[in-house]
């Protein structure tokens, strides 16, 4: 957490150092993506990126006629990245917060992440500052599940940050954690229907409806200067959704419906 911390106090030093660029007509990009975070991103075993969210990249990038290189990269050095040039637009369900929009801007949402607790069956664990008193909680350091957890239950419990996404899982697995927090769709999708079957939702569904910490939607990041590049990837996500290719990937991935409107 530390270094997450160390990073986007370097990224907001950084953005304010930068210098502003003139619009351009945008040919080609680096998109920047976490690939711990199945079935959103993540590593196939030939080594490719695959997921939800690297199909998307392909059809905006085709829809926009631009060249895209996709990237993987740690979480927290995400933001950082991006104010360094190393890439251009993060699409990696990174949820828009007050705390990001000091550092960097967003395009539309398009789609809303919501989290709950998993604790292992049985365990009885109620979701509440006295439930949590003295129990460890996993995260992936730099989500806003890990800020929300931080801020609400971080002077009762103690909490355990990580890199990857999925590291939270062999923690619980372990016994070395008492619960994780996590976004619902990929908890369910890389734990509870494989490893994790001896473990369960807690608690009630979180999203930035409940509290601002959780975010106001999952958006495409890029720097403040860029709005050329936003609204020209505005402007594709609107077509994908109006064409219906949003639809068919998120029909590929997920048996309801993600994707916003």
């Amino acid at each position: 957490m530390f270094r997450y911390l160390l990073c986007l106090l370097s990224a907001i030093a950084l953005s304010a150092m930068a210098p502003s660029v003139d619009a351009k007509s945008y040919k080609e990009i680096t998109i920047a993506t976490d690939a711990t975070y199945p079935p959103f991103e993540s590593v196939a075993a030939d080594g490719q990126l695959v997921g939800f969210e690297i199909d998307l990249s392909h059809a905006l990038c085709e829809e926009l006629k631009l060249k895209c290189k996709l990237i993987n990269a740690a979480f927290d050095t995400l933001i950082p990245g991006l104010v360094t040039r190393k890439s251009d637009a993060l699409i990696t369900s990174m949820n828009i917060n007050d705390e990001r929009k000091r550092v960097i801007d967003f395009t539309d949402p398009y789609y809303r992440m919501e989290s709950r607790f998993v604790a292992r069956k049985g365990a009885g664990i109620v979701i509440s500052a006295a439930g949590l008193t003295g129990k460890t909680i996993a995260v992936q350091a730099g989500t806003l599940q890990a800020s929300y957890v931080r801020k609400v239950y971080g002077d009762v419990a103690r909490i355990k940050y990580y890199q990857g996404g999925s590291e939270p899982f062999l923690e619980l697995l372990s016994g070395r954690a008492d619960l994780h927090f996590g976004f619902i769709v990929q908890v369910n999708d890389s734990f509870l229907s494989k490893d994790g079957k001896d473990f369960e939702f807690i608690g009630p569904t979180l999203s930035g409806k409940d509290d601002k910490t959780l975010g106001e939607g999952v958006a495409i990041a890029i720097r403040k200067e860029d709005k050329e590049l936003k609204a020209l990837l505005n402007q594709g996500l609107q077509t994908l959704r109006k064409n219906g290719t949003m639809k068919k990937i998120n029909d590929k991935y997920f048996p309801f419906t993600l994707v916003m409107d």
